[in-house]
């Protein structure tokens, strides 16, 4: 078996996107962000939300035309070169393998205040990854249900809190909206991109889409706009209830929030939306890691045993090793420095992807504006991708920002070690991308 099954429809796409939105960055990163921007939270998520929507338009425009596994990879790769497809599938990819090990640690502990334990998180960490590893083993179709129930639980937890906490509204905590100015309200902009990354997780598995030259674009749009909303609505509530300087150590803090109301009942209830919603974000984490890990292998970039797919229609072997290094950044990396690396090793690769939107010309070869939703000419669009990107990693911390640079030296130095004897001298590494279900890869060599 060679091709993936097409059974995703737009309503899965987006409960894909939203399952991988929708987690850790509103359960906990929103207190952290809320630290340095107090009240300005409001414009953090709206400036995170409109470098989503740029970078998100930029991967609608290259999906018009793109239709295979791989995101970031196969889409860099057919508009730039090889190179940058591998450069930017490799940040993608530990990005959010380092974001799948933070919100297992944040599962881990979420689990510990619902039913007044005291395990260690990291058990707990990598006992959810096998299981979720086990669920994406025996299919797609399995996948998409069990992510459903788990966003379904998500949003109507978010409602709950936020129709709960509005009685008890405070408004004079938003007095001094800006108490760390606009410094203080891009850091927070910076934090809270993390709860965005995940809009560009259909991109991964086009292959397995339905029409997916239409419903991809449909998904990212729609996703990032639900996302949104329920983001500033979560936000200004958590604040009505509580001063955001309380926040400054919660790594729960609607759990916090909802405490100042005294119902035990609704506390389990936000505890539960903890655990549901970083289990749904480590959960697509592993689902689109492993699909951009079987496009690498089936390309060559990466060994080739990453791209076989089982009976099952799913690439096993790139889920195992998705799994593995999750358990391995588990056990090594902090929550610290977590969230600001896996930020900017993302915002890398959209960065490129950005570049990519841009390089697609009129004179481009594989431009087409023939079945997209975003028909004609938009340089605009990457350019707004390109300078908000720029604008956000400006205020990533240097030690994030570091983790992120290493990750980027091993891949380049992996991608000129493996692969560049051998595409000038053996004819058998492929030019073409043996993923592309239509149409041809662009020549690089």
């Amino acid at each position: 078996m060679d091709e993936f099954k097409r059974v995703i429809t737009l309503f899965d796409a987006i409960v894909i996107n939203m399952g991988a939105i929708i987690g850790a960055g509103i359960f906990v990163i929103v207190g952290l962000a809320a630290v340095k921007a107090g009240p300005s939270i409001v414009i953090s998520i709206l400036v995170s939300a409109l470098v989503a929507l740029f970078t998100g338009l930029s991967f609608s425009k290259i999906a018009s035309y793109v239709s295979k596994e791989g995101g970031v990879y196969e889409y860099a790769k057919d508009t730039l070169s090889m190179f940058s497809g591998f450069i930017g599938g490799w940040m993608w990819t530990f990005g959010n393998i380092i974001a799948v090990a933070a919100v297992s640690l944040s599962l881990g502990g979420y689990i510990n205040t619902l039913f007044g334990t005291s395990m260690p998180t990291p058990y707990i960490a990598i006992s959810a990854i096998l299981l979720f590893m086990t669920i994406n083993i025996f299919g797609i179709k399995n996948s998409v249900r069990t992510l459903a129930i788990l966003v379904l639980l998500n949003i109507s937890i978010l409602a709950l809190f936020v129709v709960s906490g509005l009685p008890s509204f405070n408004a004079s905590n938003f007095s001094n909206p800006f108490p760390n100015g606009i410094n203080g309200m891009m850091v927070g902009a910076s934090l809270i991109f993390f709860a965005f990354t995940g809009f560009s997780r259909v991109t991964t598995l086009s292959g397995e889409v339905i029409n997916p030259k239409k419903t991809i674009p449909r998904a990212i749009i729609i996703s990032i706009i639900l996302s949104t909303v329920i983001y500033l609505a979560v936000a200004v509530v958590l604040l009505g209830l509580v001063p955001y300087p309380s926040l400054a150590h919660s790594l729960s803090p609607l759990s916090q929030a909802i405490s100042v109301l005294h119902n035990h009942l609704l506390l389990a209830i936000i505890s539960l939306g903890g655990i549901t919603a970083t289990a749904a974000v480590a959960f697509t984490g592993i689902l689109g890691t492993s699909r951009v890990f079987f496009a690498m292998g089936r390309d060559s970039e990466l060994p080739r045993t990453l791209g076989v797919i089982d009976r099952f229609s799913t690439p096993m072997h790139a889920i195992l090793l998705s799994s593995a290094l999750g358990v391995v950044f588990i056990l090594a990396i902090s929550f610290g420095t977590i969230v600001g690396a896996a930020n900017a090793s993302i915002l890398l690769s959209y960065l490129i992807i950005n570049i990519a939107a841009l390089n697609l010309t009129p004179n481009h070869p594989r431009h087409t504006t023939n079945g997209s939703i975003l028909g004609g000419k938009f340089p605009i669009i990457p350019l707004l991708g390109i300078a908000s990107i720029l604008a956000v990693m400006l205020y990533i911390t240097p030690g994030s920002l570091s983790v992120a640079g290493l990750i980027l030296a091993i891949g380049g130095i992996y991608y000129r070690v493996r692969n560049t004897p051998h595409r000038r001298g053996n004819p058998n590494v492929p030019v073409r991308s043996a993923v592309r279900v239509f149409g041809v890869s662009r020549r690089t060599g």
